[in-house]
């Protein structure tokens, strides 16, 4: 099998948007030298036509078998779906979001593959996530719309709480700025960092991540973004059903971590069309995909980000002539990113 065919399979996950390489990538890959099969209609979601591609170089194929049948090398935005296990061989590298920690059947099944399975959630450089530092901006920004959505707009004195302020905390904080929440309270971990946004807008409340604090801040709470993250390790699920019973009535509870488990005892993975779980009329939001209600705009971030994150890798398989995990294996940064390879579990955080 040829070590320079990328196929790019149409996403199966429901209500999936993305698609991973907008036309531009695609034409700066195959002037790499590698050719691109993308199955039918996979960027239509993303306002990308079949013809968008073709005149980029891509070729299209009409089914999912074709895509992986034919290519070494598969690139996709969300973990495979349970149609796509068996299609999926040992000589196959592919490269998208797992978040294994919150899927035991897909990890069982990707063991069982013998692929190679490329987390981009893992990928780090630096000492940074920065392909989900992409998507957990866009996560941020979108959370915090839903609850305004939720409210119907009426936000004023309705008691906004975000428990962990990293990439999607902070997208969430600056937009409901942007938007005139005025009852804002943050709690996290590192007291120093929200002691820094306070000095910038004084009218935040603070928290330092307790036992206590974290009973204070949930109660009458009409809005909770809960955003943590612990490197692709199953979130733990801290808030309870006490705390959850502090909450208003008809309050929202998104669960930005749904990828990795949930922080709820109630967080049981939704959909789109369907995204609440309801508890003693707490709605709690458990939408895997936030990122994805962004579309088009969401499909050129991600497009961006990843094609930076592999451009160098991607180079040295054409100048090699080598397959895509043999080259990454031997990269310091990407080969930290392997979650699975061989049957073996790599990263035992998941």
């Amino acid at each position: 099998m040829s070590y320079n065919i990328i196929g790019i399979p149409k996403e199966l996950k429901e209500n999936e948007k993305r698609i991973i390489f907008n036309p531009n990538e695609v034409e700066k890959i195959i002037q790499l030298g590698f050719d691109i099969i993308i199955e039918t209609n996979a960027g239509i979601l993303s306002n990308y036509s079949d013809s968008d591609y073709q005149k980029k170089g891509a070729k299209i194929y009409d089914t999912i078998e074709d895509i992986y049948k034919i290519a070494n090398i598969i690139f996709k935005v969300k973990e495979p779906q349970e149609y796509e296990y068996s299609l999926i061989k040992e000589h196959h590298t592919i490269i998208g979001f797992f978040h294994f920690a919150g899927n035991e059947k897909l990890k069982t099944n990707m063991i069982k593959s013998n692929a190679c399975c490329v987390a981009l959630e893992s990928v780090t450089i630096n000492n940074e996530y920065p392909i989900l530092k992409e998507m957990s901006i866009l996560a941020g920004e979108n959370a915090l719309n839903i609850s305004y959505d939720f409210h119907n707009k009426k936000i004023f004195n309705k008691k906004l709480v975000i428990i962990g302020v990293g990439n999607v905390g902070y997208a969430a904080l600056c937009e409901a700025v942007t938007l005139n929440y005025n009852n804002i309270h943050l709690i996290d971990l590192n007291y120093n960092k929200l002691n820094n946004l306070k000095m910038i807008n004084n009218s935040l409340n603070i928290y330092e991540y307790n036992e206590k604090n974290l009973n204070t801040i949930m109660k009458n709470a009409d809005i909770v973004i809960g955003s943590i993250y612990t490197d692709v390790k199953k979130t733990n699920k801290i808030i309870t059903n006490e705390l959850l019973d502090l909450m208003h009535n008809y309050s929202i509870f998104i669960d930005v971590s749904i990828d990795q488990g949930g922080m709820t005892t109630q967080s049981i993975t939704k959909t789109i069309e369907s995204p609440y779980n309801i508890y003693n009329k707490k709605y709690i939001y458990c939408v895997p995909n936030i990122p994805s209600l962004s579309g088009n705009m969401a499909t050129n971030a991600l497009s961006d980000i990843v094609f930076r994150c592999f451009s160098e890798i991607l180079n040295n398989v054409i100048i090699n002539k080598q397959y895509m995990k043999n080259i990454i294996i031997s990269d310091n940064n990407l080969k930290k990113s392997i979650n699975i390879n061989n049957g073996i579990v790599l990263n035992t955080n998941i």
